[in-house]
């Protein structure tokens, strides 16, 4: 379908093409740009709420003592053998689904804490 070069944003909001009343892919509105010069919201920077970590067995374990921390080379080699460390590798039990089983364990078991609200007023500025 050859569309006719009078499109307008007024033809596009009905959602059908100039040249026909046939239905055509219709954008959204985006008319009158003016709406969109807002001033840019403020994000504060990430927090660490809290954490957990799964054992070999990938069974909750309420602390940190099984996370791991990458750290690149510092000479800049990198090892390329893929194989390394095949031989101890775990293999989790693809058949058992987690989900965020594990994330809503951790919230069930901190929900009195409290936790920062959204909009206070202290976040640090980047």
């Amino acid at each position: 379908m050859k569309r006719n070069g009078g499109d307008t944003a007024s033809s596009f909001s009905k959602g059908y093409c100039s040249d026909a009343n046939i239905k055509c892919v219709v954008p959204f509105g985006v008319y009158p740009v003016a709406r969109f010069d807002l001033e840019f919201p403020h994000f504060r920077l990430p927090s660490e709420l809290g954490c957990f970590s799964l054992d070999p067995s990938r069974e909750y374990v309420d602390n940190r003592s099984h996370l791991r921390v990458y750290s690149p080379p510092s000479d800049g080699n990198i090892a390329w053998d893929l194989s390394h460390g095949y031989s101890v590798f775990v293999q989790r039990d693809e058949s058992k689904k987690e989900y965020t089983d594990h994330l809503l364990k951790w919230i069930q078991l901190h929900r009195h804490h409290k936790f920062p609200s959204p909009t206070s007023n202290n976040d640090l500025s980047m």
